[in-house]
């Protein structure tokens, strides 16, 4: 017999409340039937849980619904666990393409034959499948914030960490061209950024209930099993990879914080650049204003006409006006170039 029984969507429709104390061998709290029949947890915001009953650990873990989607969301799998049986029931998120009956399968992979928990073992194997499917989510969110940029017709291709460091270097054309193409990832930024809030509770939290798991603690650790035999649920051979799956959590929360990082970096490079973007808006703005303010002062200025202005009465004093009109405003151009306002 199967000591993994999965709640399936069409047994919902059944008072399941006699099956599943019948697989389990024990009468569970109504708190955690209402979770394991109910919908509550698709209305939650993911945050996994594992609490110590009575004879048995009640848990919800959340595992990434679609890794290549980032504004993905979290399956949920419920479960209520003792040292010979489990009893768990998925629910997938609308946007989720995982293979649940491949995952099932791999969860269920437990070795009934030896002394080793059959519920410890579901425990450590929907753990470590958490673990595994956050990993290939931050990794996707890693590629798109890594990807490299252009920033402009001929320009070499640069990440944002090289852009970052080299950004008073680029001229008017390759940081409006950057910036357009930084606009264009913003929806992304903002979905990724969403996305990455859920990551982190998830995986932070699953670090802490590894944790104590790895750790014997009795908050978790079943000591006796149903027939009042000395039992740990969580031997200490399931501990050693429960400590190896934590280590790898652990290294995941700091990859995640390195994500977190550089999409920081990326949104404060975008503003950076569209302060730049809009002190130069405002310099080109006085510029071109500049130069048309002076020749009409010089206009202006000459067009008083009166008698004692020594200019009107010179032969070339047409010239002369034209002439300082041209020289003042090819003077204005060639400061305002060698600026970079204009």
């Amino acid at each position: 017999m199967n000591s993994i029984t999965w709640i399936e969507e069409s047994d919902l429709s059944k008072n399941l409340t006699s099956s599943i104390e019948d697989n389990l061998g024990l009468a569970i709290h109504p708190a955690a039937m209402r979770h394991l029949t109910g919908d509550s947890v698709s209305k939650r915001v993911p945050f996994p849980r594992l609490e110590k009953h009575v004879n048995y650990l009640f848990g919800i873990a959340y595992i990434p619904s679609n890794t290549e989607n980032p504004s993905a969301d979290f399956d949920g799998v419920v479960f209520a666990a003792t040292h010979d049986a489990v009893v768990a029931r998925v629910i997938p998120h609308h946007t989720s393409n995982l293979d649940w009956n491949e995952l099932k399968l791999n969860l269920s992979s437990v070795n009934s034959e030896d002394s080793t928990a059959d519920g410890g073992e579901f425990i450590l194997n929907l753990f470590h499948e958490t673990i595994k499917f956050l990993w290939e989510d931050a990794e996707n969110i890693r590629i798109v914030l890594e990807g490299e940029i252009d920033i402009g017709k001929g320009s070499e291709l640069l990440g944002i960490s090289e852009i970052a460091a080299s950004q008073d270097q680029l001229d008017v054309k390759e940081r409006r061209a950057l910036l357009e193409e930084l606009n264009g990832l913003l929806p992304t930024m903002s979905i990724v950024s969403s996305e990455m809030n859920q990551m982190m509770r998830v995986a932070t939290e699953s670090e802490v209930i590894l944790h104590h798991l790895c750790k014997d603690d009795d908050q978790y650790d079943l000591r006796m099993d149903l027939r009042g035999e000395e039992r740990e649920l969580f031997s200490n051979d399931l501990e050693i990879y429960l400590a190896d799956t934590w280590e790898l959590c652990r290294t995941l929360v700091a990859t995640l914080e390195e994500i977190e990082a550089k999409i920081d970096e990326t949104n404060t490079l975008i503003r950076s650049l569209s302060d730049e973007e809009n002190v130069a808006a405002s310099r080109f703005t006085g510029a071109i204003a500049s130069l048309l303010l002076v020749p009409t002062f010089i206009v202006g200025l000459y067009g008083q006409n009166f008698v004692s202005m020594p200019e009107t009465n010179w032969a070339n004093g047409y010239g002369f006006s034209w002439g300082l009109i041209g020289a003042v405003t090819i003077l204005q151009f060639i400061f305002f170039r060698k600026r970079k306002w204009i």
